[in-house]
């Protein structure tokens, strides 16, 4: 019992270490960033391409009815970016694991509370316990017999059975 409250002591201080993100949480929190910012890194390059292109027009002599197709192609880009996950989605998801690692915080708090407790009171309590327990124990011993010196009486002066009866010795 002890040994165990003892490994459960040593893990509970431990445990506060893991709160933090761990690599695995770093490569998903990684993963779901490149997969967010993957589309708007194609329409970068999208764009870089369309840009070279426009000059090269523009050096051509652009009409103007390049210049309003090119407005219209731009528009229909920055319709697709907006789309994309932006700069609150990824604030959310940032307070949201926040949140799930104060809540961790806390119950390894309560749990290293209440085991500290369990120790303290195994300490504190164990010895005030035995001491009670060997006192009834004492008591019960002395009652005994003195209900065995009340029989023993008995027998030899049966006048005094209804004195120790009401008494409750017999």
């Amino acid at each position: 019992m002890k040994k165990t409250l003892g490994v459960i002591l040593l893990l509970s201080i431990a445990l506060p270490s893991f709160a933090e993100l761990t690599q695995r949480d770093l490569d998903k929190i990684s993963a779901l960033i490149d997969r967010k910012l993957e589309p708007i890194k194609m329409d970068i390059a999208e764009l870089k391409g369309e840009i070279k292109a426009v000059r090269a027009e523009m050096r051509g002599m652009a009409t103007k009815d390049d210049i309003v197709a090119l407005k219209g192609e731009i528009s229909e880009i920055k319709g697709r970016m907006n789309a994309m996950a932006s700069k609150d989605d990824l604030i959310e998801l940032e307070a949201r694991t926040t949140a799930r690692i104060d809540a961790l915080t806390q119950a390894i708090i309560a749990m290293a509370v209440a085991i500290f407790v369990a120790i303290l009171g195994t300490i504190v309590g164990g010895p005030i316990f035995a001491q009670w327990w060997q006192k009834r124990q004492e008591q019960k011993e002395a009652i005994r017999q003195i209900r065995e010196k009340a029989q023993d009486l008995v027998k030899d002066h049966p006048e005094l059975a209804e004195i120790f009866r009401s008494i409750g010795l017999i």
